[in-house]
């Protein structure tokens, strides 16, 4: 069906697709579901009430939940900061209890204010919600602790959260107005994965970062790792064989300096290079090595600091019920024009999104290749993704651009793949740009530029991509070391706290 538009009002924007009805909304049903009846009451606690003779609306204290012309409007609101699958999760269960799902997000302001600075900049965090699948309609900068008056505003008969409770600057939890007026709706928070989780991770790859000389003139020659271990142990080893050279703990110092120097220009493993750090210490005189005990505190400190912890003690796990439910369940019809684009897709932000969306306007049917771990990190180094390859497919999935997704594609698009799909057209993202210069093509397209069928999408945001975000990373550092601390608490407590009998059911 061609989706219709409908003209937004100042405050809310419409979105594209028509909205299903919900679970509890079959007219067909002439008797009340059993099923609805059971799900209703875990949901709603205390405040469930028994649905209608006919099973068509949901009576619940505080709101009768009928909203406008019987049609059910639920209310959900975020920061969004680095989209992941638990945000992505938490809007697809919001969808499930109601018709109409209107999607609130935070300034960067208010989230500052509440919470700590955002990675993602506003504009990007507003874009992205639009090409987001169950997502009706979004209001913009509301407020970090609902109110009535938000409800009003976004014209919702309740306010939805997970059952993670965030606290605002006032120290208080955000919801209470909406719990003590009987309009809060809790769902149940993903597991697995979180913002902080995230940050984490890319506070481990800023530090690998920091000190990355700006420019490198090349040398010409490729030295296999092992080779520079070695040449390290031979420098070490030199210049422990002087004892003029390492009498003081000065000496040391610039003992330890070069190693760094040395693995910095070799990218050696850190392990190693600690490894060799602790013998050149354990080879220096008892005095010496007295005198850097106190230097040698204060670097555990600061590792201590630095090594927090940088993902979520419950695993995200791949199941085929979570793809499902995110997946769009589309198969090409007859008569489609197929169009097919690839890529590692970490990290999913709006420049990603827009890419789909220009991409699909090419055809009828959009196939997204995504590129397994061992891929993405062959091509863009040993620290990426920082997503794996089910968050990633889950992300991508949540893009109500994409019609059907094909895990671990391969990096190159051949002929056989062109011929297995009956793909039409081949998409490739150009005028991304990564330190001022864009980046170069490569051998991954020959096939379909050999075959005519290669066509090229200008990016709308080509200053947008991982090295933006390290970077946003490495020039607030310790407000985001700080934030992840404060935030890593609340989900030890979260995590220790849950059992199977306070849990809600996930719709």
């Amino acid at each position: 069906l061609k989706p219709t538009w409908i003209k937004p009002s100042p405050e809310v924007r419409i979105g594209r697709h028509t909205p299903l009805s919900p679970w509890w909304q079959a007219a067909s049903r002439a008797e009340p579901c059993r099923s609805c009846d059971a799900r209703c009451r875990a949901l709603l606690g205390a405040a469930w009430r028994a649905p209608c003779a006919k099973c068509k609306t949901m009576e619940a204290g505080g709101g009768n939940g009928t909203g406008e012309g019987g049609v059910v409007r639920g209310y959900i609101d975020g920061c969004f900061d680095i989209m992941h699958s638990g945000h992505y999760n938490a809007i697809r269960q919001a969808k499930a209890i109601c018709d109409v799902l209107v999607v609130g997000v935070h300034s960067d302001t208010e989230i500052q204010e509440n919470k700590s600075v955002p990675v993602m900049r506003q504009a990007e965090r507003y874009a992205l919600l639009e090409h987001i699948k169950w997502i009706d309609e979004i209001v913009h900068d509301v407020p970090y602790s609902p109110q009535l008056a938000t409800l009003e505003r976004a014209r919702a008969d309740f306010c939805i959260h997970g059952d993670d409770m965030p606290v605002n600057a006032q120290g208080v939890c955000a919801y209470d107005e909406m719990r003590e007026a009987g309009k809060l709706r809790i769902i149940k928070r993903t597991e697995g994965v979180s913002t902080t989780d995230l940050i984490g991770r890319l506070l481990t790859l800023s530090r690998h970062q920091h000190n990355k000389p700006q420019s490198c003139t090349p040398h010409g020659v490729k030295v296999h790792v092992d080779d520079a271990v070695e040449h390290c142990a031979v420098v070490a080893q030199a210049s422990l064989a002087s004892s003029s050279l390492l009498s003081s703990p000065d000496d040391i110092h610039g003992a330890l300096d070069t190693v760094d120097k040395l693995a910095r220009h070799f990218s050696l493993d850190t392990a190693l290079v600690e490894q060799l750090k602790a013998q050149i210490v354990a080879s220096a005189g008892e005095g010496v090595a007295t005198a850097l005990e106190p230097n040698a505190k204060r670097q555990k400190t600061t590792a201590s600091l630095e090594n927090m912890r940088t993902q979520v003690p419950v695993q995200l796990l791949a199941s085929t019920r979570r793809i499902t439910e995110f997946s769009s369940g589309k198969a090409p019809k007859e008569g489609d024009k197929i169009v097919y684009v690839s890529g590692s897709f970490d990290m999913f932000h709006v420049g990603h999104a827009e890419f789909l969306r220009d991409a699909r306007s090419l055809g009828t049917f959009l196939f997204v290749g995504i590129h397994d771990d061992l891929t993405v990190s062959g091509a863009k180094g040993s620290n990426y993704p920082v997503m794996t390859l089910n968050e990633r497919v889950l992300n991508v999935c949540a893009c109500k651009w994409v019609d059907e997704v094909i895990i671990g594609a391969p990096k190159g698009v051949t002929e056989d793949l062109i011929k297995t799909w009956n793909i039409h057209v081949v998409a490739k993202g150009v005028q991304h740009k990564v330190d001022g210069k864009s980046r170069s093509a490569n051998g991954a397209y020959k096939v379909p530029q050999d075959l005519g069928i290669l066509r090229e999408v200008p990016s709308k945001w080509p200053e947008l991509c991982h090295e933006t975000v390290v970077q946003r990373i490495i020039e607030d550092r310790e407000t985001f070391l700080k934030r992840n601390r404060d935030r890593a608490r609340r989900e030890d407590v979260y995590y220790a706290s849950k059992c199977q009998a306070n849990s809600p059911i996930e719709f």
